[in-house]
């Protein structure tokens, strides 16, 4: 039963982040444009910006799904960097960051950084746990180094978020899927 699931949660999963990525796709072409949309997805009303930021961390986590969601950490950890610590730094750094910059990136913030770094973590210790309890994922122990090994990617995959050259959509989950790779198998 929770192998079938998993396998429902994979594949609603993947059809989803599908649907997002076509529908920031037809955001961006003039005929289809919703300006109410494009507002909500974008910080800044423009709809060329949905095509940027939002439109890559959309075709990462459907490639990160499709290739490897499930069968291994790699892709949890990718998908938890981005998704929740990623997310979460944007949200706290707003709320909380204003006066705690970083000296050598002053549009990111200390509280951002730490919100990334404890969102990544809670999120791979929760989908790892939560994949290993219903037999879809096997892994030889969860005890330990395990979890330090979680914390130190989480950590190193926050500081790359600061970096202010490229695109930390694609940035932060291409370091996790590194890291990964070489620290988690």
């Amino acid at each position: 039963m929770s192998v079938m699931l998993t396998e429902i949660f994979n594949h609603t999963s993947f059809y989803f982040r599908l649907f997002l990525f076509l529908t920031l796709h037809l955001i961006y072409d003039p005929v289809f444009v919703d300006k109410e949309l494009v507002g909500a997805i974008s910080r800044s009303g423009d709809a060329k910006e949905v095509t940027q930021g939002p439109l890559i961390y959309v075709v990462v986590l459907l490639i990160c799904t499709a290739v490897f969601f499930k069968e291994n950490l790699v892709g949890i950890m990718a998908i938890s960097s981005m998704a929740a610590g990623d997310g979460l730094a944007d949200l706290v750094g707003r709320r909380l960051g204003r006066n705690n910059k970083w000296f050598f990136n002053n549009s990111k913030s200390v509280a951002g950084s730490i919100a990334f770094t404890v969102g990544s973590y809670l999120c791979v210790t929760g989908l790892t746990s939560w994949l290993v309890l219903n037999d879809a994922l096997a892994i030889p122990s969860l005890q330990g180094l395990l979890w330090g090994k979680f914390l130190l990617i989480s950590i190193v995959c926050a500081f790359v978020e600061l970096i202010p050259y490229g695109d930390d959509n694609y940035s932060v989950p291409i370091c996790a899927a590194i890291l990964g790779s070489t620290i988690l198998n």
